[in-house]
């Protein structure tokens, strides 16, 4: 499972590199923060988790709930943070830089926790396949998001 989530990661950052980097480029600030977030949105995916845990992936019930707790909150600051900037609101931005920062403490947190209950276990099934290709997704975008939050600092929102 890790060698699938190292590739998923290299493509995924190659895809990136090679594609969304000059996509966002041509984008107005407004539309280069949106992109990114919609991949968090997405993040409610983790309530799958205690389906998981049920059908025996052998998660501790601590790490599950810091990981659901991560990542829906991740999810609601990227929702809000979407529809704070489709309304050309100057908090648009601020909720996108709290989508960084509260992506990068869940994975962290998540880390520690993991790494004080003990060995993580095999993922399987469904949660197999959003470890694998949903997971690494949301870590490449966490780069790309809080890259044109620096460049575009400056920048007003515009309608776009």
């Amino acid at each position: 499972m890790v060698m699938s989530l190292l590739i998923s990661l290299v493509v995924y950052s190659l895809i990136a590199i090679w594609y969304v980097v000059p996509w966002l480029k041509r984008l107005d600030k407004r539309q280069a923060l949106t992109a990114p977030l919609w991949i968090h949105v997405f993040r409610y995916l983790t309530l799958y988790l205690p389906v998981a845990q049920h059908e025996g992936y052998a998660i501790a019930d601590q790490t599950l709930r810091v990981v659901v707790i991560g990542d829906l909150t991740g999810a609601v600051l990227a929702f809000a943070g979407i529809i704070l900037l489709r309304l050309d609101s100057r908090l648009g931005p601020v909720f996108a830089t709290l989508v960084l920062i509260a992506s990068i403490a869940d994975f962290a947190v998540g880390a520690y926790v993991r790494s004080q209950v003990g060995q993580d276990p095999e993922a399987t099934g469904v949660w197999w396949l959003v470890f694998v290709f949903f997971a690494p997704l949301v870590l490449v975008t966490l780069p790309l998001l809080g890259w044109q939050l620096y460049q575009r600092r400056g920048e007003v929102l515009s309608r776009g």
